[in-house]
Parts: structure tokens; C-alpha cells; sequence
């Protein structure tokens, strides 16, 4: 594998866009997750500010606090901190020779414990002589322990070798090869215009260019005439020494990918410009030429210098846009084969289940300010790790997205208490980020975990019974050390109920029977179950009776079903709710029959009321951010 032989260590940002503070470690390949308009676009912007790629910055580009209004005296901060790395990207005490050479002596710090490194302070601020902000570079001499804790110089510009040799790559989500190819500036078009021919070579070449432009236009009557017809058009704007030609291709080489297309032949199938194809399949080439102009790049500073070296930092928006499952992991494939540094940032629960758990920061945004975490590999077991990648990243890969997980007992909470949410806040769980899953009762740990190394706001909805109450209360305090009746954000059915028994005991046996007729069909099927049932086997229980004297086993009675009286025929109700595929199969029906009820007092449940009543803090927060985010679409239109 290329060895780069430097990397991005460290990176510290105060007042950028939705970043007030924050400060990170970065890896070889850094995967950023997290719910939408949470800041990744806003990190990614400021790797390539930092590197010297982006110089235009705006006063948008300024954090400003809620009801604060921006002071010019005010600037962003970008650190990026670059360390010596070997072959392994581990990090080493120093620099080659070669980069040596490239930051010299103005850019390197020395004296540092772990080894010298190259700090790099980039500052977004006004400048009165321009009326305009600017950016500036200084040297860190001191990276401290924090932006206002560091030591640095005076302003100070990148050396002409850190220029060539140090290059960032931006890829936004809005890419398409069909407009890359008529952009000269995009890493298609730059590509293509470049040409690397001796002079004689080029002048032939437009020759023959010139002569084919001419036998097409006589050759094609309905082209003649139309360049007849428009010549006309020197006269009548006054130059009568002018002249007007129709190119039907370019007549330079520095021109043609102008005229360029890429044809995408699938089998047998016609040969289709890739303009007539889907943009999954757009979106797929641009990420390529992407690649291909890096490695070009690199390619062409080695030819110009066999012992140099480079540093590449590719920073990718959502390259799982347009693309089905398997192709987008497929596409994450061929992007960690790209040289350089990578951050990428995704929604795709398959690209995240195909990434290193090192790899990933997730980042939220809670009032209007961007936070992020990475995962520390080094706090967890392989077994652990291995049990997160195959419990949580496997099969529930989009619960990294959230802002907010709720781990409940089954199926029937998953399905029903999102009903009780949209009913409570006006607004559908997924639409705030908030996910609702059902992990039975066993890997509470594991999802814990998860969300405590990636600051997700968490809540439990858990059944009521003694083993349950103990599992749930002993992943709490190992996970985060503290007992559960401290947590309001833990909410347990009272008296060993579960989710069915907790409806009959609030009240709701009307609301239940008459759900599950209309399901049906069949006002009386509730009705109809219990006469069936009745007296017929619910199970074996173990006899005081002394063990049998042939076998030496105990010995076990039928236990009859029994619905008579008001405790019976909540039983009735209650085994015709949990019976085989009816828990599935009625908790829609059900909770959508009780918030339906006249009786606003009775359209929650009273446990799933606290729960709602527990996320009320996070809701609040969610509804500033969506006001926020309509009243700045509002001011932008």
C-alpha cells in the first residue's frame, strides 16, 4: 500500500458554522454517521479551508450563538495537527527527509513527547482593508490543550512545496459525470484538458481536427446552409472581416473534453451515452475519475521527481447516493483503495457495516451546536466489539443515525409506541431522528455500549417481570455505573406486567376487544376464543407429589384454562393478545383504537404516557432545531 508518510492527527475547530467547539483524532479512513444537518458537510469544509484549498469564506461561515448577532471582532479556528507515520500509519517521532524539506524548519515543532509535528492554525476573519473575510495560516508552536491553551506564531504562508505537495479533494453529494464532463474545473474536465504533448505533436493533431470539422460541414447539406445562413451575422454586426463557423467537434485539444462522452455498453445491450443512464450510475463514475485524477496527480509528481512523495486527503459526501445496497458496498470497496486520507461521510447502514468500528464519528447537533464522538476501539474487548459489529452494525446499522434510540421489550412495543409518540408530539418517531426497536430483552449491553460511546440520547421501555427488571438494571450499571432508579429515562411496568397486561390493568378492555374485532371482522372473535379455550390446556405445572417410583421424575398435572369472573376474562383477553402471530398482529390495530378514545386523559397508556412525558427535554430540543432550520430556509429565500 502507498505510504504517505504523513497524516492528519488531530483536528480542533471553534466557531465554524454549526461548530462552536470541538476537537478530534483522525485515522487513515474516518466514516462520519449521524442524522441529517448535524455538521458533517460543515467538518468536512474545514479540512479543506485547513489545507489550503478553499480560500473564499463568507460571514455564514462565522458561529453565531441564538439571538447573537455577529461581531466582526469574531473569527473561526480551524487546527490540524500533521504527524510522521510508517508504512503501517502508525505514527513515528519524526519526518522524512523529504518532508522534511517540504515544511522546513518554519512549519516543524519540536520537543513534543510523542514526536515532532507540523501544527497549522487556520483563521476565518474580517478584514476592514478588504470589507471582506480572509483567510490567514499560523504555525502552532504549542498545540496546548486546547484553541486559547496553544502557542502560535505570527501569520504566516505555506511553503511552495507544501502547496505541490499537500493536496485536498473535495467530492459533495450533488456530483454527476454528465456535468462533470462539461465542467473544466471538475476532476473530469481537469484531467482531460491537460496536455502533455510536444508542440509539434499538438499543432498536427489540430490539424487533422480542422480538416474533419470541414469535410463533416460540406459533407452534410443541412449543415452548409445553416453555416451560409449564420455567417451572414459578421455583416450585420458591423465587422465585415468577420467570420462565424459551425464546429461540430473541437478544434483543440485543450477543448475537447467539451465535446467528450462516456459510453456505457451493459452486454449485449445498445451502446448509451451515460447522460441516458441512471444517477446511481452517474454518481458511481464521478467518484472513479475521482480516483483516477489522484492517482494521475501522484503519478506525474513522481515522474518529475523519482524520491518525492505526497500527501493526499480525499474528503467524500455521501457516496451511497443513487446506489442500491450492494452496490454502494461494493463502491466503499474501491474508495478505501484510493490514495490518501479519507473522510467520508454516509447514511448507509451498509457502508458502516462494512467499516472498521475504529473508523467511525458520529456526530448530532443539539441546539443548534455540532458534537462529535469517535469510537474507542481501545475501551472494548475483541468479543465486545465483535458482538457490537454483528448485534447492532449488522442488523441494526441505522440505529446509528439516530438522535435518539428507544430499546424496548418486542415487537408489540415497536409497532405501538410509535403511535403513542406521533399521538403525544404530533409528529412521526423517524421524522426526528428517534428509533424505536425491539431487541427482547437480551442484548440491552450491547446497545448501551453503542450509544454511550457515541453520545446517543437513550430510553428504555421494559417489562415488568423480576428476570427482566434484572437484566435491564445490571447492564445499566455496568454500562454506565449507576443503578436504574436514577435514571428517569428508564421506564418499567409496574407489578410484573407486561405491555398486554399493562392495557387491561389501566382500563382499555373495551378499546382492545373492539380492535381486534374490526381486525378480524368479527365483532365477537374475542368472545368466540374464550368459548373455545375454555377448560382447554394452558400448560404442565410440578405436583407436591412424591416422584415416580418406575422413572424417579416428578410428577406434573394439566393446567386448565379458566375464564370465568372478571380475572378470567382479562385472561382471555390477554391469551388472545399474546397468542402465536397475534402479538404482530394487533399491536397496530389496538394502539391505534385507544388514542382514537374521546377521553383525552385515556389516549396513553400511563407507562407509555411517562415515557413520552421522559423524552419531553429531547423533543423540546428537536422542535427549536426544526423552527431554526424553517426560519433560516425562510431567510434564504
Amino acid at each position: 500500500m502507498f505510504n504517505i508518510g504523513i497524516s492528519i492527527s488531530r483536528v480542533r475547530i471553534e466557531n465554524f458554522r454549526s461548530i462552536e467547539t470541538l476537537e478530534l483524532s483522525l485515522s487513515m479512513t474516518n466514516v462520519l454517521i449521524g442524522a441529517n444537518n448535524c455538521g458533517k458537510s460543515n467538518f468536512l469544509k474545514a479540512i479543506n479551508i485547513a489545507l489550503g484549498q478553499n480560500k473564499t469564506v463568507s460571514p455564514e461561515d462565522i458561529y453565531v450563538g441564538k439571538d447573537e448577532v455577529l461581531d466582526k471582532a469574531k473569527y473561526a479556528t480551524i487546527d490540524i495537527m500533521i504527524r510522521a507515520v510508517d508504512e503501517s500509519n502508525n505514527v513515528i517521532s519524526n519526518f522524512s527527509d523529504f518532508w522534511i524539506g517540504v515544511f522546513t524548519e518554519a512549519w516543524i515543532t519540536t520537543g513534543d513527547p510523542v514526536g515532532d509535528y507540523v501544527g497549522i492554525r487556520t483563521v476565518l476573519q474580517y478584514d476592514a482593508l478588504k470589507n471582506d473575510y480572509v483567510v490567514i495560516h499560523k504555525q502552532i508552536t504549542d498545540w496546548g490543550n486546547s484553541v486559547s491553551d496553544a502557542t502560535v506564531s505570527r501569520r504566516k504562508a505555506f511553503t511552495g512545496d507544501m502547496n505541490t505537495y499537500i493536496s485536498a479533494f473535495y467530492m459533495d453529494a450533488q456530483r454527476d459525470v454528465v456535468d462533470d464532463i462539461k465542467d473544466r474545473k471538475s476532476y473530469f474536465g481537469r484531467a482531460t484538458s491537460r496536455v502533455e504533448l510536444p508542440k509539434e505533436r499538438v499543432s498536427d493533431i489540430e490539424r487533422q481536427l480542422n480538416d474533419v470539422n470541414s469535410q463533416i460541414v460540406e459533407s452534410i447539406p443541412a449543415l452548409n446552409q445553416t453555416a451560409s445562413r449564420i455567417s451572414s451575422i459578421a455583416t450585420t454586426v458591423g465587422a465585415a472581416d468577420g467570420t462565424i463557423e459551425i464546429e461540430p467537434l473541437a478544434r483543440k485539444i485543450s477543448d475537447l473534453h467539451k465535446g467528450m462522452d462516456i459510453i456505457f455498453r451493459d452486454g449485449e445491450a445498445a451502446r448509451l451515452s451515460v447522460s441516458q443512464h441512471g444517477m446511481g450510475t452517474r454518481s458511481w463514475i464521478s467518484f472513479l475519475t475521482l480516483g483516477a485524477y489522484v492517482d494521475w496527480e501522484k503519478q506525474s509528481l513522481l515522474e518529475d521527481d523519482a524520491e518525492a512523495d505526497s500527501y493526499i486527503m480525499l474528503t467524500m459526501e455521501e457516496p451511497e447516493a443513487h446506489l442500491h445496497p450492494q452496490a454502494q458496498q461494493k463502491l466503499y470497496s474501491q474508495l478505501c483503495m484510493f490514495s490518501g486520507q479519507k473522510i467520508i461521510s454516509t447514511h448507509s447502514p451498509n457502508i458502516v457495516a462494512q467499516a472498521d468500528l475504529k473508523d467511525l464519528i458520529h456526530f448530532e447537533k443539539i441546539n443548534g451546536k455540532t458534537s462529535a464522538y469517535r469510537f474507542k476501539a481501545a475501551e472494548y474487548t475483541n468479543e465486545e466489539k465483535n458482538r457490537i459489529k454483528r448485534e447492532v452494525i449488522s442488523s441494526r446499522g441505522e440505529l446509528l443515525f439516530s438522535k435518539a434510540i428507544v430499546l424496548c421489550e418486542g415487537i408489540t412495543e415497536e409497532q405501538a409506541l410509535p403511535i403513542y409518540f406521533r399521538e403525544y408530539f404530533g409528529i412521526e418517531p423517524v421524522f426526528c431522528g428517534i428509533n424505536i426497536i425491539g431487541i427482547g430483552g437480551q442484548n440491552y449491553k450491547t446497545f448501551l455500549s453503542l450509544m454511550k460511546t457515541f453520545h446517543i440520547h437513550w430510553y428504555i421501555f421494559s417489562d415488568g417481570e423480576v428476570s427482566t427488571i434484572r437484566t435491564v438494571r445490571k447492564a445499566v450499571r455496568d454500562v454506565f455505573g449507576i443503578e436504574i432508579e436514577q435514571c428517569n429515562n428508564v421506564i418499567i411496568l409496574d407489578n410484573h406486567e407486561d405491555y398486554e397486561r399493562h392495557l387491561l390493568n389501566a382500563g382499555y378492555e373495551t378499546e382492545i376487544i373492539e380492535a381486534i374485532g374490526i381486525h378480524e371482522g368479527d365483532p365477537d372473535f374475542v368472545i368466540n376464543y374464550a368459548q373455545t379455550r375454555e377448560h382447554t390446556v394452558a400448560g404442565r405445572e410440578k405436583t407436591n407429589l412424591p416422584k415416580c417410583p418406575t422413572c424417579h421424575q416428578n410428577i406434573y398435572r394439566d393446567v386448565l384454562r379458566n375464564y370465568s369472573g372478571t380475572e378470567g376474562w382479562h385472561n382471555a383477553i390477554y391469551d388472545c393478545c399474546t397468542s402465536k402471530q397475534a402479538k404482530a398482529k394487533y399491536a397496530v390495530p389496538v394502539a391505534e383504537k385507544i388514542i382514537s378514545v374521546e377521553d383525552e386523559t385515556r389516549k396513553i397508556p400511563p407507562k407509555v404516557k411517562d415515557l413520552l412525558i421522559a423524552m419531553q427535554p429531547i423533543m423540546s430540543n428537536e422542535k427549536g432545531a426544526r423552527n431554526e432550520t424553517v426560519s433560516e430556509t425562510a431567510t434564504n429565500s
